[in-house]
């Protein structure tokens, strides 16, 4: 079949590869569409270590083509979204229902075969049922680009009413972020980006301002003006000058929560600083199915927009060209079909 190939750093091409073949408690899926990822660009790039061969890709949604054995509750024709990883079901925190912090994770595209390919096989315990209305391309990215800044804010963040929430990178995770952060009910939202595109794109999602940070010396100390005592600020870039930015805009008591993916180590403030300003910082990663289906529900409710969430959709003919462009607001996603609809 085909799929799109890491072959090594800045390296990434349409190849053949051999079917999948479903294990016990597996199915088979028809690829129907597949996001591109900030941490997809990462892996191209050579930053994560992954080896030439993989098939990335972990934003996926698809049809159910075939049913491995000891699986329950799916079948043939079924559509479905798929968690960004498959786990293990059987360690603390998979019991407990966190299944983002398994033990024992393969995250797709990274650790086994991603959706970068006309088909995948996937354990049966990473599917989320997708509800009619919901496209392909929406359901594909629900998994990630808006369940990741949900989970974010609300089981990380602990996000209150009427607090300030400050947004670093106004991409595919921030502009959710800020979508989601004006559902429930944050007094004011801060958004930074260097893009005037971005910041643009910010503004339409429901920010009340979008700060360029080059355009000052002293970024924090602008950010901290901005926001006017942010409570709450999310770092979706993975650069250890925007975590560093997000701690210095923090207001005393206020959390960051990091959810950008990198390489870089960031340093924290001056400790005396750090301590008696009581700040927090919390790393962040995926989400679990539940909160894939809340992400679902609030889609199909019509509370969350996602008409500008998918910016363009590319055949997998095409798609190893998108990893030499420059990011731009909203999700590129994948199309395995040799038709687009």
């Amino acid at each position: 079949m085909r799929a799109l190939v890491y072959e090594g750093p800045g390296r990434i091409a349409l190849g053949d590869v051999d079917e999948p073949v479903p294990a016990t408690g597996e199915v088979l899926l028809t690829v129907e569409a597949a996001g591109v990822c900030g941490t997809d660009r990462h892996i191209v790039a050579g930053d994560l270590g992954v080896s030439p061969g993989t098939v990335p890709g972990h934003e996926i949604a698809g049809t159910i083509l075939e049913v491995g054995s000891e699986v329950d509750g799916w079948k043939p024709g079924d559509r479905v979204a798929a968690l960004g990883q498959a786990t293990c079901g059987t360690c603390p925190p998979c019991l407990e229902g966190r299944s983002n912090r398994c033990h024992r994770p393969q995250i797709l595209g990274m650790a086994r075969q991603g959706g970068f390919a006309e088909r995948i096989a996937l354990p049966a315990s990473c599917l989320i049922c997708l509800p009619d209305g919901i496209t392909d391309a929406v359901g594909a990215i629900a998994s990630d680009a808006i369940a990741t800044p949900y989970h974010a804010l609300t089981t990380v963040g602990r996000l209150q009413v009427g607090e300030t929430v400050v947004v670093i990178g106004a991409g595919g995770l921030g502009l959710h972020a800020i979508q989601l952060a004006r559902l429930a009910d944050a007094a004011r939202i801060v958004a930074v980006d260097q893009s005037e595109a971005a910041r643009d794109a910010a503004l339409e999602a429901g920010a009340d301002e979008a700060l360029d940070p080059t355009v000052d010396e002293e970024p924090a100390r602008a950010l901290r003006r901005a926001a006017r005592g942010a409570t709450l600020v999310l770092e979706c870039v993975g650069r250890s000058e925007t975590v560093e930015l997000g701690l210095g805009a923090l207001a005393p008591g206020g959390r960051l929560v990091v959810v950008g993916v990198g390489t870089d180590r960031p340093r924290l403030p001056p400790l005396g600083m750090f301590i008696g300003a009581e700040l927090s910082v919390h790393g962040s990663f995926g989400s679990t199915t539940d909160e894939i289906r809340t992400v679902l529900d609030l889609i199909v409710s019509g509370r969350l927009d996602v008409s500008r969430s998918v910016r363009r959709q590319v055949p997998i003919t095409k798609a190893a060209d998108v990893f030499t462009e420059p990011l731009g607001p909203g999700r590129t996603v994948v199309i395995p079909k040799e038709q687009i609809p």
